[in-house]
């Protein structure tokens, strides 16, 4: 937040800015005679405010009655109204403050910075970007104005400011960074959407043409031109980018959706309602060694492995959980984890059994009859040119092995999805219309992202797996009873995806999951403990 306060003792400084405005304050109309009272009930009604704020904000309001023309009142009865968590009434009154004096500083910095907070990025950039020409250099103003610029996705404006701004200091440089790495996310947004790569080197060219002193720039431009001759080359891990992931009004950095925090605070549930005989092996990667990262999948795992032990039956040891992220999910501890998870099922016909994938997909094409043969689960260590079932996981061997089983709590949760093409992992191979994968017909639940051409997606504002996002969100109670049952304290695997699937609909997420059958499976505890 970049809004200037004047509260208590810094208030009579607010004050003993007024005679510069003296003779202007003294023609503004019938009531300024009002205005010596109003601005000492403002001194008073200030001191009151830190320690009765609403009684402070009344005094306030009646000294603005009496003098609205008068700087200190409307700047401090301003002040309030924001930190009383309304803006539209801090609005309304520092834009007539503004009006009535255009070289006050503080007033059109916080004017600016409302008019951002309420959403409204285009007036905010207007704004302090014709304020800054009063005020060259004022952080406050180049603050609201850059931030209204990443918030609507103009990542090389901003940058173009910011390198002819000539602003010092740590803020600064921060933002200058900030700028340059959402200018460089762009160009590889656009290499892995998979856009011609003439037009994108005629972009990157002119960028390196037009700020020769941007060593980010040349750097980019070597990296994508390795990156197009040799599918091994690095590709840097996706960023997500302001204009996906700020709050559209108020703290931009708003973190209140994520789950990270929630699901850490919540008790364990007692130890006699957990079961010995739960086994789960749960899987997330975000940074692959040879291929395009999948940000979020490694804290998508992270969080389901946290939220089962903790109000779950599986017990924290690794002989019930195993959790793999990035560099620890290679292909062969993945298949020993498997292996195990199928024979502890093998052991104990009546045990539960869990398997969680969040990371890239691809399919299986049979090269000679066209035929899509399998899905794929990619290990961290995998390359583009060695997408085969010898080098991954073989949902098709999953499958089969499973349903090998007499177990009847079995689920398998698959959060990624297999088309080959953007927005999922490019491959060479390809879904056609006509390619099924026969996972929907599974005999054992499995839960899917995406099925056949479909596409998975994030959750932005959540910074997680869009399914993922919202399974856990029903796991911590918004889901038991989603199924149609009576609410029973205690969320399964059917509850959490009727949950994730209307939530996914609702907030508009172009994602179509799949659930082969339903099941009453416990995932989670959510009433009080006994």
């Amino acid at each position: 937040m970049m809004w200037r306060r004047a509260f208590a003792s810094t208030i009579l400084c607010v004050l003993g800015l007024l005679p510069s405005f003296e003779a202007g304050a003294q023609v503004l109309g019938q009531r300024a005679n009002a205005c010596p009272v109003a601005r000492e009930i403002v001194v008073k009604g200030m001191q009151l405010y830190d320690q009765q704020p609403q009684k402070g904000l009344a005094a306030l309001e009646n000294a603005y009655r009496l003098c609205p023309t008068d700087l200190a009142v409307g700047y401090n009865y301003g002040l309030a109204l924001f930190q009383e968590k309304n803006p539209k009434a801090a609005l309304k009154v520092w834009s007539k403050t503004h009006k009535l004096f255009p070289e006050h500083l503080n007033s059109v910095a916080n004017l600016a910075w409302t008019h951002f907070e309420l959403g409204q990025d285009e007036e905010a950039h207007i704004l302090a970007f014709k304020s800054l020409e009063r005020f060259p250099g004022d952080l406050s103003l180049a603050h609201t104005k850059l931030f209204s610029l990443f918030r609507m996705g103009r990542y090389l404006e901003a940058y173009d400011w910011m390198s002819r701004a000539k602003l010092e200091g740590l803020r600064a440089k921060k933002w200058y960074d900030q700028s340059t790495s959402y200018v460089v996310e762009t160009l590889w947004r656009s290499f892995r959407r998979g856009d011609e790569y003439e037009a994108l080197r005629r972009s990157v060219n002119m960028l390196v043409k037009e700020y020769p002193q941007e060593a980010a720039f040349v750097e980019a431009k070597d990296m994508l031109a390795r990156a197009h001759v040799d599918d091994e080359a690095e590709v840097p891990i996706e960023q997500p980018l302001p204009h996906e992931v700020w709050a559209k009004q108020g703290d931009v950095d708003d973190r209140s959706l994520v789950l990270d925090d929630r699901i850490g605070v919540q008790p364990l549930i007692n130890r006699w309602e957990k079961r010995a005989d739960a086994y789960a092996v749960i899987i997330g990667i975000s940074r692959y060694h040879h291929l395009p990262g999948r940000y979020f999948s490694e804290r998508d795992a992270r969080n389901m492995a946290n939220l089962l032990v903790r109000r779950g039956l599986f017990i924290n040891d690794s002989d019930h959980l195993r959790l793999r992220l990035d560099n620890e999910a290679t292909p062969e501890l993945l298949r020993k984890d498997i292996q195990w998870l199928l024979k502890q099922g093998r052991i104990n016909p009546n045990a539960m059994l869990l398997f969680y994938y969040s990371g890239h997909g691809a399919p299986y094409v049979n090269p000679r009859s066209g035929q899509l043969e399998d899905l794929l689960a990619l290990p961290v260590s995998i390359k583009a040119g060695e997408l085969t079932r010898e080098n991954a996981i073989s949902l098709k061997n999953l499958q089969r092995d499973l349903e090998r089983l007499r177990n009847r709590e079995v689920a398998v949760i698959i959060d990624a999805c297999f088309s080959g093409e953007a927005p999922c992992l490019k491959t060479e191979s390809k879904l056609k219309p006509h390619h099924r994968s026969k996972l929907e017909s599974a005999r054992k639940p499995w839960l899917l992202a995406a099925w056949d051409k479909r596409p998975s997606q994030f959750y932005a504002p959540g910074r997680q797996s869009g399914l993922t996002y919202f399974l856990l969100r029903g796991m911590l109670g918004e889901a038991d009873g989603a199924d149609g049952s009576t609410p029973d304290d205690w969320v399964g695997l059917s509850e959490a995806f009727n949950y994730s699937r209307s939530q996914l609909k609702q907030h508009k997420l172009q994602m179509t999951p799949w659930i082969t059958q339903g099941s009453r499976m416990r995932l989670s505890r959510t009433g009080g403990d006994r």
